[in-house]
């Protein structure tokens, strides 16, 4: 054989042991590579469905709750949530405005009361006097049948009427609110507010349309205090003003202060009677602005020491029992609009 065929012969056989050992150090990576996936998958298992299904959850309920203000408003500092809504140009839904974090209801139900107390040194009086006085209504006595005239429109805090049977039945026709019994002011405007009458829901605007009560005392926001601004706040208690005077012009409106928490209230970092009172006073301010008389029950409920006393609330610091009622019906007899 020439020197020359040797030399190819040996080429070829460096290439093919070339082929070999490119092949095996491949095999050898994908080997690897596989285990590794493996060992993967065993330290972190497919999410369980169920699990899947809880956060599909969460996220619908953050969906259903804007962290947003409306259109041409401005969030409320300090990441205050709960609070402002519904105005002409930016509706109800008093729902949170800077956006505070959103959470579902298991979660509010677990937060821990905050750590650092309100206290009755910190629950400053936020009315102007004078203003106040031009728009409250004084103390005097009821015509005959006027708590018969009155119907109550609110928020969860008038909702417990019914249950009490502050009108001597569930199905009074006295007590407007949702079927759900929770009205946040930022939603209301477009909430569906149950009918006692016709045993429907409708817009607010429709059923004062339909029902023309005689009075009709408003009281709402205590939702939206913990994230509504002021000028939240305003737009939106100013759009309610608006639906009620237009669909039923000849209906006397009342406009009725946020009533106290309890010291009980365990999320009084969120509401609390600083941020009532402030409220509050917004709502004297809008009286004022609209010529509306102002129902001070707020003065009638709270302690000495600054809080619902816990004799006034039905188990969670907020919401009343039948001697908190009571109390509010006999403010209101004593205080009339004549």
């Amino acid at each position: 054989m020439s020197r020359y065929g040797s030399s190819r012969r040996r080429n070829q056989n460096r290439a093919a042991m070339m082929i070999v050992v490119i092949s095996a150090l491949c095999m050898t990576a994908l080997m690897v590579l596989f285990f590794t996936l493996a060992l993967k998958q065993e330290q972190n298992p497919p999410e369980h469905p169920e699990q899947t299904g809880i956060v599909s959850d969460i996220a619908d309920g953050i969906a259903d709750n804007p962290t947003e203000p409306p259109a041409g408003t401005t969030p409320a500092p300090d990441g205050q949530t709960d609070a402002g809504t519904d105005a002409p140009a930016q509706t109800e839904a008093v729902t949170a405005a800077p956006p505070a974090p959103v959470t579902t209801e298991a979660q509010t139900e677990k937060s821990d009361p905050p750590k650092t107390p309100v206290t009755p040194e910190s629950i400053p009086t936020f009315y102007d006097e004078t203003l106040l006085a031009e728009v409250a209504l004084p103390e005097g006595i009821a015509p005959d049948g006027y708590i018969d005239k009155l119907v109550f429109y609110g928020d969860s805090t008038t909702h417990g009427m019914k249950a009490y049977k502050v009108f001597g039945s569930r199905d009074t026709t006295q007590v407007w609110t949702p079927t759900s019994g929770t009205l946040a002011l930022f939603r209301a405007a477009t909430d569906l507010v149950y009918n006692p009458n016709t045993k429907t829901e409708m817009t607010l605007a429709d059923l004062c349309k339909s029902v023309q009560p005689e009075y009709l005392i408003m009281t709402i926001g205590v939702n939206g205090v913990s994230q509504m601004n002021e000028s939240w706040f305003k737009a939106d208690y100013q759009g309610l003003i608006d639906i009620i005077q237009t669909n039923s012009p000849d209906t006397k409106l009342i406009l009725q202060s946020i009533y106290p928490v309890a010291r009980s209230y365990a999320k009084q970092e969120s509401i609390n009677n600083t941020k009532i009172q402030t409220a509050n006073q917004w709502i004297v301010q809008i009286a004022k602005a609209n010529g509306l008389p102002y129902l001070n029950t707020y003065s009638a409920l709270v302690g000495d020491d600054g809080y619902l006393p816990e004799s006034c609330q039905n188990g969670d610091g907020m919401h009343f029992n039948e001697v908190g009622f009571a109390k509010i019906i006999e403010y209101v007899k004593t205080h009339p609009l004549t």
